[in-house]
């Protein structure tokens, strides 16, 4: 079989740990190639084909009579060295993007982008040489909606004549959100029409949670089903509960996460007045400023540390207690992770630790992980003190949801069982368009 990926970022497991396609894809019997819309160089051990087109590429094909795109292939299990790690212009494109990026609020400049992709031209003849040559049988698209890639989709479908399935983790069409940008809901709109159009088209749309699988199934009447992260949940070992207990945050700080953090350090300096019971360690890659640093890093209660490799987080896991998950509570947030059934969640329930997971009762996640029973769950920051210190209390609880995620998992998330599944729907999609 041969898959072809189409992907709004760089394929780089090193840039983003976070990137699922790894995690599906390594061992999958299939041959795979990647096209993506993004500056940078791929990082990964699933795939060494390549088709890119940059911003650069883009603006270039506005002033010029050049097209965007470019082939290339890595050797095999070697990492690429020569690619530039981001997007490399000539001056006059430099200088355009510098100055729409340093004038523009994020909303603007997210539009004035996708008038970008939607008014550049692509190299059509070296894209169709690409996919001809290739082959594929399937293409499988992740990404979060946007006008350039719901574009290239159309594109894509238009030029192989393959079934597609699409995957997203987040909420790309409902209104259901709050922001006062004109520019948000001029975007917006013109998503929602254009994956209208497309979707169609789709033979099948992932999400990562029942909840927007059953929504969107409603909405545009076409096959639609949930596909996790997997994870490794071969043997269960039992392990003793530390003094001080040790809690870890591994994740993004965006969408305010970060003030459910502050909220767990706030109740860890009354937990730990006297002595210290329980420490929280976090692990990011996101860059804050001096005053949040201070707050989130206090030398006693709660650690800020910079990001680790996924090897190292599971040495660092297997030594503490609690794996966190959490999510922000106002409402604009709220609102926008309400479906994003986060893919840290299933690194948590791997962890060996018991998880605990923050986070309003709407949240895709928190519903899966109380109806799992795989979780201590905790659904407004009121609650926060009071769990935390029955759990330094009661250490057998620790170990009994420490059980409880390993066999949420197992039963669940095992890789084998996910991967088998998507290769039958490939399969059949195969031969439902044969």
């Amino acid at each position: 079989m041969k898959i072809l990926v189409l992907t709004d970022e760089v394929w780089n497991d090193t840039l983003y740990p976070n990137n699922v396609l790894t995690n599906w894809l390594q061992g999958f019997p299939a041959v795979i190639a990647n096209i993506y819309l993004a500056g940078g160089a791929p990082d990964n051990t699933c795939c060494q084909t390549y088709y890119q087109i940059t911003d650069g590429m883009m603006i270039k094909s506005l002033f010029t009579k050049t097209t965007a795109g470019q082939t290339f292939r890595l050797p095999e299990n070697k990492r690429q060295e020569t690619l530039p790690s981001a997007d490399s212009y000539p001056d006059d494109e430099g200088r355009v993007l510098t100055l729409i990026k340093n004038k523009l609020p994020m909303e603007s400049l997210r539009l004035v982008r996708e008038g970008i992709w939607l008014l550049g031209h692509y190299d059509i003849t070296g894209l169709k040489d690409f996919v001809a040559g290739f082959q594929p049988d399937v293409i499988f698209s992740l990404r979060y909606a946007s006008l350039k890639v719901l574009r290239f989709e159309r594109l894509l479908l238009s030029l192989s004549k393959k079934p597609m399935f699409v995957f997203t983790g987040d909420d790309e069409y409902t209104l259901a959100q709050l922001s006062f940008s004109p520019c948000y809901w001029l975007r917006r709109t013109l998503i929602r029409k254009a994956l209208k159009r497309n979707a169609e088209h789709y033979y099948k749309y992932y999400t990562l949670s029942e909840e927007q699988s059953s929504l969107y199934s409603k909405i545009f009447h076409i096959r639609t089903g949930v596909l996790s992260k997997c994870g490794s949940f071969e043997t269960y070992k039992k392990k003793p509960v530390q003094k001080p207990l040790i809690l870890v945050y591994a994740g993004r700080l965006y969408c305010h996460r970060y003030k459910t953090l502050l909220a767990i350090k706030e109740a860890l300096k009354v937990i730990n007045k006297n002595k210290v019971h329980m420490i929280l360690n976090i692990y990011s890659r996101d860059k804050v400023s001096k005053k949040y640093l201070k707050l989130l890093d206090d030398n006693r209660n709660s650690y800020l540390h910079p990001p680790v490799s996924p090897a190292a987080l599971k040495q660092i896991y297997y030594k503490a207690d609690i794996a966190l998950h959490v999510e922000s509570f106002d409402i604009k947030n709220r609102l926008l992770t309400k479906y994003s059934f986060s893919t840290k969640i299933i690194d948590c329930l791997a962890s060996s630790c018991a998880v605990l997971a923050i986070c309003p009762k709407s949240h895709a996640g928190y519903d899966y992980l109380k109806k799992q029973d795989s979780a201590i769950c905790v659904s407004s920051l009121h609650e926060i003190k009071g769990t935390l210190t029955k759990l330094c209390k009661k250490k057998s609880l620790v170990q009994e949801y420490q059980k409880k995620a390993w066999s949420c998992g197992q039963r669940n998330h095992q890789k084998y069982s996910i991967q088998q599944m998507l290769l039958e729907e490939m399969k059949k999609a195969g031969e439902f368009m044969s």
